[in-house]
């Protein structure tokens, strides 16, 4: 069969167009991204996740073709932002922050509507540094005098938390546990709101991370008696930390802030925001930021993420047990 000039010029016209449309969605995938990135912040406005995040998407401007919003999605420990990441579109437009320990405890306390696998590490950049503080004008001034008063006085100790089956929460428990002293757990909503009821005296001490208190602390409002941590922090050096005392190697179960994208997200683009995003979290002006706050950050590779959550597992797992919060 004969095709004449007409037909040859629509097959031709055709393949071209089939050509052009293959080259604009090559040039789609390169130009990643090509609108703003939600970065979904599980914790609420003011809290040690979101202050990071914040940081992160101001410094990501400058290695970053279009920008990161912080979106905070509060409650349920997180797993409501998280659910909004799995439900997201797998393509890169959706990101979270997240910590080790809501894969190694928070997700075991509840039921959560998803399928946890979906929710892939992509990098960790800091790492909780929890303290045991009291008010400022209180009568311990050394951890040891908390500690006789306990032992002499079971239950008498309230000490505050941001939260049941939170990191702090398991912390004390273990601390308390390996001092011998019998002492009642006082949950509040939130860091803010445990600084703020050791101040009320409301508890007589409290269990968080250093940076969500550390102007209080700074202003004289609080004082920490103690440092889950393997060596002094350096903006406390006259505070001892578990480890030196004999209370055991708390320190070693202080979870990551992390970063996770959807397991399906294209690898060009995952990478990409892992590149974009190590850059960030190695940039002087993060590493100030960090400074600033009294943390502890750096680049976290997916194997000592992965490390950290089977070890924050182990350790919690038969405490979440006994406090009856494991949910089958």
């Amino acid at each position: 069969m004969e095709i004449n000039k007409n037909t040859m010029c629509i097959i031709a016209g055709v393949f071209f167009f089939i050509f052009c449309a293959a080259g604009t969605l090559s040039a789609k995938e390169v130009a990643f991204p090509e609108k703003e990135i939600r970065f979904l912040c599980g914790y609420s406005p003011g809290s040690v996740s979101d202050l990071n995040a914040r940081s992160i998407a101001r410094i990501a401007s400058k290695y970053l073709e279009k920008p990161l919003v912080v979106v905070n999605m509060p409650g349920a420990g997180a797993t409501i932002a998280a659910n909004e990441l799995v439900r997201s579109s797998a393509d890169g437009y959706t990101i979270i922050t997240l910590t080790t320990g809501y894969f190694a405890y928070t997700i075991h306390q509840q039921k959560v509507p998803f399928d946890p696998s979906l929710l892939k590490p992509l990098l960790g950049y800091w790492q909780y540094s929890h303290v045991l503080f009291t008010r400022g004008d209180s009568p311990y001034s050394k951890i040891q005098d908390l500690i006789a008063y306990g032992q002499k006085n079971p239950r008498a100790i309230k000490y505050g938390i941001p939260g049941r089956g939170t990191g702090p929460h398991l912390m004390g428990i273990l601390f308390f546990k390996n001092a011998n002293v019998e002492a009642v757990d006082l949950p509040f909503k939130g860091s803010a709101d445990n600084a703020h009821g050791v101040i009320g005296g409301h508890a007589t001490v409290g269990v968080d991370d250093f940076a969500p208190v550390k102007h209080h602390i700074k202003a004289g409002a609080l004082k920490a008696l103690m440092a889950f941590l393997d060596q002094r922090h350096k903006d406390i050096p006259d505070v001892p930390t578990s480890k030196e005392l004999g209370y055991g190697d708390l320190g070693s179960l202080n979870a990551y802030g992390i970063i996770c994208i959807h397991k399906d997200t294209p690898p060009d683009r995952a990478k990409k925001l892992h590149d974009v995003l190590k850059k960030v979290i190695e940039d002087p002006e993060f590493m100030k930021t960090c400074d600033e706050f009294g943390q502890r950050c750096g680049y976290i590779d997916t194997k000592a993420m992965d490390e950290n959550i089977s070890m924050l597992e182990k350790t919690n797992m038969p405490i979440l047990k006994e406090l009856k919060l494991l949910v089958k």
